[in-house]
């Protein structure tokens, strides 16, 4: 991992020893939604496109694919302030100019920009996504979710989805039109 990752994980940790914005007990899986937030920066690619992260809350994954992806422009969406906060601190400390913090709730936020990608990382059913998504008429876009082996299986059966496998993690892919 870069120093701007580790960076972040480590004001991750001592910022969250104040605010509770992630889980104390889920520490020994940091390093796993790291390097799921990497691997789906790579599936994104560097790249000039818009990204939405629907419900950001640490910053998992909006904040790696903004250090990793300097050419995307990140839209971090969360409705919890405490955790846009922190967020906003990320964003100033590390000095990324490519990612915009945004306190709403998405049924409630109006859009600046059609999004290239949408991501949706432990936030909602895809059920809800796609509500979410209809609702902000964000048409001709990808949606990436990280998932399971078990939700794999559970969306197996829906044609409208498809599912990329690297690094031994799987993400289901949706083409929004």
């Amino acid at each position: 991992m870069n120093d701007t990752i580790n960076n972040y994980i480590n004001e991750l940790k001592h910022y969250n020893e104040k605010t509770n914005i992630y889980s104390k007990k889920a520490y020994n899986l940091l390093d796993f939604h790291i390097n799921d937030s990497i691997t789906l920066a790579s599936i994104i690619e560097n790249k000039p496109k818009i990204i939405f992260d629907f419900g950001s809350g640490s910053g998992l994954p909006a904040i790696p694919i903004a250090i990793t992806n300097p050419q995307n422009t990140v839209y971090a969406i969360e409705s919890k302030s405490r955790k846009t906060h922190f967020l906003n601190h990320i964003k100033t400390n590390l000095k990324l100019n490519n990612i915009t913090i945004i306190t709403k709730n998405l049924f409630e936020w109006k859009p600046p920009t059609k999004p290239h990608v949408i991501t949706a990382k432990a936030f909602a059913s895809l059920e809800k996504i796609e509500l979410i998504i209809k609702k902000l008429a964000l048409k001709n876009s990808t949606l990436y979710i990280p998932i399971s082996k078990d939700q794999q299986k559970l969306y197996s059966q829906n044609k409208s989805v498809s599912f990329i496998e690297k690094n031994s993690l799987i993400y289901l892919k949706k083409v929004v039109t």
